[in-house]
């Protein structure tokens, strides 16, 4: 019997640590326990635009496609809840943990995903504020920077807290901070080191206590035709080592190579700033309207939104005092870092 052979869109760059040491391992995987009934081929080269990577799987133009949930606004809203502020936790491997089993609990009721067969989710990392020339200290000190934005939701955060959120792509974010067009980005440790942004960044503003703000919620989709091509069984074992698996062994892919960039950000001089006393409880305050959107706009999909929330931020929670308790954290203290007084 021939195997089914699946095309999955590549999602990164084959030099890419997601695609080397994420996608491909559980490739592979999958053909081991299915004893190559099922054969995974990446594309040589992404089959359409990243936005559209969602379209292409429930279209059947690619078999599998995988992407960033902000990347296309206004489809993954409820999803999105892993952008909610305050989560107490930077650690990828419980905020995608909890992403996971949030989504079969709840927001599976809001059928983002219809039309596919959902592989998994996970988050990326934690967002800080980096800038050019003023360091931000307090609040009030980001008002009228323009600022990369990470995603619609980090949009609205800057925007409520005065900045002017500016939605560039990747080249285009390093092209306009090396113009002196930008002031700032939102992002994580990784995406300015991936992007190669130290040189053009001299402070960063380390929030919520250091911890930082969710970003980047992660899928793994398959067209539900080509899915259906799939032995019962086989399907089965494919989901097994997808899901909750898959995101632990992306997450943790992910906080190695956060650390690792902030190594690199430490040693390129970049300023950590000390900020006010008020700064988190302002911020706290800024961005409360996000969780109450959030809960509306879930609420209207037929999720029970606060139930939903409530039960994020725990797993959040249990998950990251697991894990505190397997290794240490990964968060630089604030003592390592040269820090603008």
């Amino acid at each position: 019997m021939e195997p089914v052979e699946l095309v999955v869109n590549q999602v990164a760059p084959p030099n890419h640590f997601y695609h080397k040491e994420v996608l491909v391992p559980w490739a592979e995987d999958v053909a081991r326990i299915t004893q190559g009934r099922v054969a995974l081929r990446f594309s040589v080269a992404p089959l359409g635009s990243y936005r559209r990577n969602f379209d292409m799987a429930w279209a059947g133009l690619v078999d599998i496609a995988g992407g960033n949930q902000s990347s296309t606004p206004g489809r993954f809203v409820v999803t999105q809840v892993n952008e909610t502020p305050f989560l107490a936790s930077s650690d990828v491997e419980a905020l995608s943990v909890a992403l996971w089993r949030t989504h079969r609990r709840f927001l599976h009721r809001a059928e983002e995903f219809a039309g596919t067969q959902l592989l998994a989710l996970h988050a990326s990392g934690t967002q800080h504020w980096f800038t050019v020339e003023k360091p931000i200290r307090r609040l009030s000190d980001i008002r009228g920077l323009k600022m990369a934005a990470p995603s619609d939701v980090g949009a609205r955060l800057l925007s409520a807290v005065g900045a002017i959120p500016v939605f560039l792509t990747a080249p285009e974010i390093h092209d306009a901070l090396s113009r002196g067009i930008l002031d700032g980005v939102s992002m994580p440790y990784s995406g300015v080191t991936r992007l190669g942004l130290q040189p053009y960044l001299r402070y960063q503003t380390r929030l919520a206590g250091g911890v930082g703000l969710s970003f980047g919620g992660f899928f793994l989709t398959a067209n539900e035709r080509s899915w259906s091509r799939i032995a019962a069984a086989d399907q089965e074992a494919i989901l097994g080592i997808s899901g909750e698996v898959f995101g632990r062994r992306a997450a943790r892919v992910f906080n190695r190579e956060g650390a690792a960039s902030a190594r690199e950000m430490q040693a390129a001089g970049i300023i950590d700033v000390e900020t006010a006393a008020e700064f988190d409880d302002d911020l706290r305050r800024a961005t409360a309207f996000l969780d109450a959107e959030w809960i509306v706009k879930a609420s209207a999909a037929g999720v029970d939104a606060e139930a939903a929330l409530q039960y994020f931020r725990d797993e959040v929670r249990r998950e990251n005092e697991k894990l505190e308790q397997l290794r240490p954290a990964i968060e630089i203290p604030r003592d390592e870092w040269g820090t603008a007084r």
